[in-house]
């Protein structure tokens, strides 16, 4: 087993509150973001002696996170919310801004409860407790295909509506700050 450095060690621990967010940033499932993190922070120590304490340590690290996300996208067989390969790879290249995902956070909690009631129940269901949409279908007595349609336009309109409300978080963060 190969022994990882302190200086190593507290580099890797000084991180994982950004490569947790970077990872969440482009997975939208904690329970998977931890995960993946779990899987990075085990091939990061696997891979010490690789690193180069010249180099940008975080940069490296959030590298190998993105292969992770890459990897476990490759695997999920099904899931209820995935992003695509080239939206990791944009948000990857991206400088990673935690500003900015605590803003996207704030604005999509704004318009969660912004969504109608009957929509709200639904994404509820889905993305906070995590059933299945054959459930959801049962509980709210509507057919799988309406159910289906409806996450989709639960979505389109958080879509839609963080990208209008973020630039105004943004600033009002901005404003706060000075």
């Amino acid at each position: 087993m190969q022994t990882v450095s302190l200086e190593y060690s507290q580099k890797l621990t000084s991180i994982q509150k950004s490569l947790y967010g970077f990872i969440l940033s482009m997975v939208p499932n904690r329970s998977e973001a931890e995960d993946i993190l779990q899987e990075t922070n085990l091939i990061l120590c696997q891979k010490a002696n690789e690193y180069d304490p010249e180099g940008h340590f975080q940069g490296w690290a959030f590298k190998i996170a993105r292969f992770q996300v890459l990897k476990h996208m490759t695997n999920v067989k099904r899931s209820k919310l995935q992003f695509s390969t080239e939206f990791i790879e944009e948000v990857a290249s991206e400088e990673f801004d935690s500003r900015k995902i605590l803003a996207t956070q704030k604005a999509l909690a704004i318009c969660y409860e912004l969504l109608p009631e009957s929509m709200k129940v639904i994404a509820n269901l889905r993305f906070k407790q995590d059933q299945s949409i054959k459930f959801i279908s049962k509980s709210v007595n509507r057919p799988l295909g309406a159910i289906s349609s409806t996450l989709y336009r639960v979505r389109q309109k958080l879509v839609d509506c963080v990208q209008d409300k973020i630039l105004t978080i943004e600033s009002e963060m901005d404003f706060k700050k000075n």
